[in-house]
Order: structure tokens, then C-alpha cells, then sequence
């Protein structure tokens, strides 16, 4: 064994030599750790004694201090000379040494040592890995206010998940209610948030493997779930919604309009701040980071209603910058540092350096042909720290975009990379009805994470060999190449362009005498897309998955297949509807609402193991909109029943 690649680590560090010889771990030996007066690395020794419990069956004693004669089979040795993250391991004929510097390197040690006893058992070959993280910050950004709140059991195996991945911090996405605000019972009463007391089990869980819990509360745009309440709608720009500006998204984006509930905050009154320091007040306590990322993206609405003639005389960008600057000041009053999305202000480059210097800008984008080159580089000129901001491509998907999301990550992190990035942040986003499943989203967690680790060493990293052997445990090995391939039928659509969907997706939000896009949908596309989904549905019968969550996965899978199924047949009916009205009987509507109630009773059966109740209602709006208008066409046809 000399080829490094040989060994399937993931991510791949940054050096590593195979040697020749091997050294098995004998029993009765023990994991020692000497040297260091606060034993710093005890929760990693711990961590690796476990995994050796329950990986072969071995059980090690720990050995604290230094004795001549000991039994080390793994010996954990603290060196001041490493970088804060960084960690060595070399394997000889006599022992398993690791050195570090701080005890997240010891823990990240732990990580990689797991594969390596995965792989190879208790006979590991002779090697040396120097390992140390391109991007200090390596982060997931998970959205639970788009209907789909996890339970505290689904965070805490992400948790686990980010922890083997050498991940660093984690952040839930709130706008709305989804969180326990105890200043304002009345906006989540009916819900089913996260409470404080979940947040302090959940900070907590992640402080124990070195991943800080970061609040994320979106502060100026995004406000709907407020401003279109009574008591906070004077607060609005736009109290009684508004229209986007043509030309701001194809039309087909919004297949039904584009109409908006008011969603941005008046800059000019000063009850809004009131309005946010108390909703910070109330969330902040429960988190031990210094960081607060307070969104304050995609803020349509900034002079076009009450503060049009102030933007008149003064600039769009400057009202902007303006009140970033208040809320700037009432985060650094709470003792935190401001992280917001970049996206505003990059249209006003001219303004950027007059940001506070000590904040972080989130440079978002999901296209794979994002600039993030472009962008990046204006705030690296103005001196300002950023984080890049890929996503996994999975919200308004049904069962993905792989490429997208492959080449949005990789982008993301070269040129992340190359302007000095101070972290990267996989986005997972769950825009209208969160109707993708969890494991959609894993394969861009796994090779965002990689990326995110080690960005030249990973672009071609081993993702589906991740998936099956430590994710799913997959004795078929298929799962992995499987949810990739899953999530490029989006390939076989019109082939129009788009940076943040699919068309069968949209499809199945837009009303049913919608033809925009059923008519860029031929008969050919939907035969080929019916084919090639029928095709990856026959494949679910030969995975054999090992995990603990097996036949949920399963079940998830079947779901994200139900949904693209459906679509392909609403599409049918609808190019019949608009082609050939009179060779649509009721048999084939009654077929349309059996597949429809069937996928529907599915989709509540995986969203109930995995999600709180909260939310599912508004997530499977639109499909009851849609089943009430197939039983209204049904009616037409059938007047008489």
C-alpha cells in the first residue's frame, strides 16, 4: 500500500506518506497522555477510546502521565509548535503517536484516526499525516424557519454528523417564530419551536465536540412572519405588500405572481430597533459564541414606500448602510460580533468601506457560476472579513441539483481560498414547503466539509464512498452514487437555465391552469425524466443500508421519488389541458388525486419521524391547493357525481 489515495480518508488531509510495515493494536494496551499539566486532550482520548469499544470490540485504558514501561498503543503528545487546528499522526511498527496544540487538533486527530479503524481494522499501515485546515472557520447553516423544525434527535445527528466531518460550527436559520421568543407568546403559540431550554442542550452538545452554536436571526428583510402580523405591520416599509420590481426574477420563479407580503422593516422608526433588541435579548442568552449572524439580505422593499423620498435625496445604498450600522451597534452592545449576508451591499461597492471593520460579511451565492471571485474581492480591498457561503443546491429541488451543487461548492471554496476567506459556510436552505428530505442534503454537507477542510486535496474527494461506508453503512455500496444521481433528473428538464430551481418543482407550486412551464416541458422531457426517475426508484430495492435510521432513509428516498413522479404526471395533464382539453376524462383526474394523497400521506409519515409537527400544514399548502383543483376539474367533467 503506497499510494496515499490508497487510504479513503475524507476529507483528505493535507500530507500524507505511507511507509512500509504495519502495526496492529495489541490487547491490553492503553491510550496514553503525558506531558500537558490540563490535559487538554481528554475529551479526544475519550472520544477515540469509545470508537474502539465499538468499532472492534477493544477496550483501552487510559494512562495519564509520563511512566517509562507502558503499553501505549497510542500515545497523545502536546506540541506548541502546531497551528491551533492542526494535528500530526505518524504510525510506526511500535505505536500510534499524535501530537496537537489545542484540543479541537487532538479531536480532529480522533476523526481521521475513526476512518483509518474503519478501514483498517486493528492492522494499520505505517504512515505520517500532517493535517491542518485551509479555512478556520467550517460551517453549516441549517433553515428552520421554512415550515421543517428539526427535533432536538434530528440536530444532535447532524451534530455528530458535522463532528466527523472536522466541521466547526453550526447555525439554524430563524425568521418568523421558529424559536420560543418569551417576550412574545403570541407569534409562536400555535407553533412548535425550539425553546431556550433546547438551545442550552443543543450549545452544549455542540460545545463537547468543538463546534460553536451560532444564533442566526434575520434582522430587516425576511420579516414576514412579523410585519403580517397586526401588532407589528406599521413597522413594515410596505404595510400592505408589494410587487417585485420587473425584471428582478423571470417570471417563471414566481409561476403565480409576483406579489409579496410586506417583508422589511421601516428603517426610519425607531420601534423597530426597540422591536429587535428585545427579540435579541431573548434569544442571545442561550448561546455561548461571540458570533451573531443577523441576516439583512434581499431587503426589497428599502425605498419604495415610506422611505422613497428619503432614498430620493439620500440613496437606496445609504439607508442601508445606515440602519446596518444601528443594528451593528445593538449587537456590539450584547457582547457579540456581527456576521450579515453581503448580498445588498454589494450592489453599492462604493459603500462597502464604510462598514464597521468589525463585522464579517457573508458573501452567498448558489449558482455555480457565482462571482464569488469578483465579490470576494471587494471586501477584501475594503478590509473587510468575509465568510464564502455555497449551498447544497437541495431546497426548491424535490431530490437535489448535484452538479449545481458540486460546482457551487468547489467554486466557492477556490476562490474563497484564494482571497482569504475567514470561513466557509454550507448554506441548506428550505424555501417554499422544505419538501426535500434530509438526506438529500448530505452530499453537499459531505463535500462542502471536505472542501471546507482542505480545499486542492478534496475537489475530487470520494463523496459516495463517504455516503455508503460511514454515513449509511451501505453493504451494496450504491446509496452514495445513487442520491447523486438522484439529484441531476433536474438535467433532463427544458434545459433553461436555473441558479436556485427546478421546473418540475415550480410545477408543483404554480396553479393548475398555469401552462408557463408545462409548455417548455415536452413530451420527449417527460419521457426521458419518467424513464430515468423509474429507473433510480428500481435501484432503491438493491441498497442494503446499516445504519440506525435505515428504513427511513428508505422512506425518504421514496418520497423525494413521489414528488418528482407527480410532477411529471401534472405536467402531462397540464400540456393535455392547454392542448387537448377534450381527451381528459375523469378516470385520469381521479388517478392524479390517488398519487396525490398517496405521496401526501407519505410526506406526513417522514416528516413526523424526523421534524416537528409545526409547520406542515403551510408546507403542503399548495398541494392541497392543488388536490382541491383537481377535484374541481374532476367535478367538471363529471357534473353529475
Amino acid at each position: 500500500m503506497s499510494d496515499p489515495n490508497s487510504l479513503p480518508l475524507l476529507p483528505r488531509p493535507r500530507n500524507l506518506q505511507l511507509l512500509e510495515g504495519h502495526y496492529r493494536i495489541p490487547s491490553g494496551a492503553t491510550i496514553a497522555l503525558a506531558g500537558e499539566a490540563n490535559r487538554s486532550a481528554l475529551p479526544a482520548v475519550r472520544r477515540l477510546q469509545r470508537i474502539l469499544e465499538q468499532s472492534l470490540h477493544l477496550h483501552l485504558q487510559l494512562s495519564l502521565g509520563d511512566h517509562e514501561q507502558d503499553l501505549a498503543a497510542f500515545r497523545f503528545s502536546y506540541n506548541r509548535l502546531l497551528s491551533m487546528q492542526a494535528y500530526e499522526i505518524a504510525v510506526s511498527v511500535e505505536e500510534i503517536s499524535v501530537s496537537y496544540s489545542s484540543p479541537e487538533g487532538a479531536y480532529y486527530a480522533v476523526a481521521t484516526l475513526k476512518q483509518l479503524l474503519a478501514h483498517c481494522g486493528r492492522s494499520l499501515p505505517c504512515l505520517q499525516i500532517y493535517d491542518e485546515p485551509d479555512f478556520a472557520a467550517r460551517g453549516l447553516m441549517i433553515d428552520i424557519s421554512r415550515n421543517k423544525i428539526p427535533q432536538l434527535a434530528t440536530l444532535y445527528r447532524i451534530v455528530d454528523l458535522m463532528a466527523d466531518l472536522k466541521l466547526n460550527q453550526l447555525q439554524l436559520y430563524i425568521e418568523g417564530a421558529p424559536f420560543a421568543y418569551e417576550s412574545f407568546p403570541a407569534v409562536w403559540e400555535l407553533e412548535t419551536p425550539i425553546t431556550g431550554e433546547e438551545i442550552l442542550l443543543l450549545n452544549d452538545y455542540c460545545r463537547e465536540r468543538y463546534i460553536a452554536l451560532v444564533p442566526n436571526q434575520n434582522s430587516f428583510g425576511h420579516m414576514e412572519g412579523w410585519l403580517t402580523r397586526p401588532e407589528f405591520n406599521h413597522l413594515a416599509e410596505m404595510p400592505d405588500g408589494f410587487m417585485l420590481p420587473e425584471g428582478m426574477y423571470d417570471s417563471d420563479f414566481h409561476p403565480d405572481g409576483l406579489s409579496m407580503e410586506p417583508g422589511t422593516f421601516h428603517t426610519e422608526d425607531p420601534e423597530v430597533l426597540k422591536l429587535l433588541g428585545t427579540m435579541y435579548d431573548d434569544l442571545l442568552p442561550y448561546f455561548t459564541s461571540d458570533l451573531f449572524n443577523v441576516g439583512c439580505d434581499e431587503t426589497y422593499e428599502v425605498g419604495m414606500g415610506k422611505s422613497k423620498a428619503a432614498a430620493a435625496s439620500a440613496g437606496k445604498g445609504n439607508l442601508y448602510l445606515s440602519f446596518l450600522k444601528k443594528i451593528q451597534e445593538l449587537v456590539e452592545a450584547r457582547g457579540k460580533t456581527m456576521q450579515f449576508w453581503g448580498d445588498i451591499i454589494l450592489q453599492y461597492p462604493e459603500l462597502i468601506p464604510q462598514l464597521p471593520k468589525n463585522i464579517i460579511a457573508m458573501e452567498w451565492g448558489y449558482g455555480d457560476d457565482h462571482p464569488f471571485a469578483e465579490d470576494t474581492d471587494k471586501f477584501r480591498e475594503a478590509g473587510i472579513p468575509f465568510y464564502i457561503c455555497p449551498g447544497t443546491s437541495s431546497w426548491n429541488s424535490l431530490t437535489g441539483r448535484t452538479d449545481n451543487m458540486l460546482g457551487n461548492l468547489r467554486s466557492a471554496a477556490i476562490h474563497g481560498k484564494r482571497n482569504g476567506a475567514a470561513g466557509y459556510l454550507i448554506t441548506d436552505w428550505g424555501d417554499h414547503g422544505h419538501w426535500q428530505q434530509l438526506p438529500v442534503s448530505y452530499p453537499g454537507f459531505v463535500y462542502g466539509a471536505a472542501l471546507a477542510w482542505q480545499v486542492e486535496n478534496n475537489l475530487t474527494a470520494d463523496v459516495t464512498g463517504y455516503l455508503n461506508s460511514f454515513i449509511y453503512r451501505d453493504r451494496s455500496g450504491k446509496i452514495g452514487q445513487l442520491l447523486l444521481d438522484l439529484g441531476n433528473y433536474y438535467l433532463l428538464e427544458s434545459g433553461a437555465y436555473r441558479a436556485n430551481d427546478t421546473e418540475l418543482s415550480m410545477l408543483l407550486r404554480s396553479r393548475l391552469d398555469n401552462f408557463r412551464l408545462s409548455g417548455k416541458l415536452t413530451a420527449a422531457h417527460l419521457d426521458a425524466l419518467d424513464r430515468y426517475i423509474t429507473g433510480l426508484e428500481a435501484e432503491l430495492a438493491l441498497l442494503e443500508l446499516g445504519c440506525d435510521d435505515a428504513e427511513l432513509v428508505l422512506e425518504e428516498l421514496r418520497s423525494g421519488i413521489l414528488f418528482v413522479k407527480h410532477a411529471i404526471s401534472l405536467a402531462r395533464l397540464k400540456r393535455l389541458l392547454e392542448q387537448d382539453a377534450g381527451a381528459i376524462n375523469t378516470a385520469m383526474v381521479e388517478r392524479q388525486i390517488h398519487e396525490l394523497d398517496s405521496l401526501l400521506h407519505h410526506y406526513r409519515g417522514c416528516w413526523s419521524r424526523r421534524n416537528r409537527p409545526g409547520g406542515y400544514e403551510r408546507s403542503t399548502a399548495k398541494l392541497l391547493r392543488l388536490r382541491g383543483e383537481y377535484t374541481a376539474l374532476a367535478q367538471r367533467l363529471a357534473p353529475e357525481r
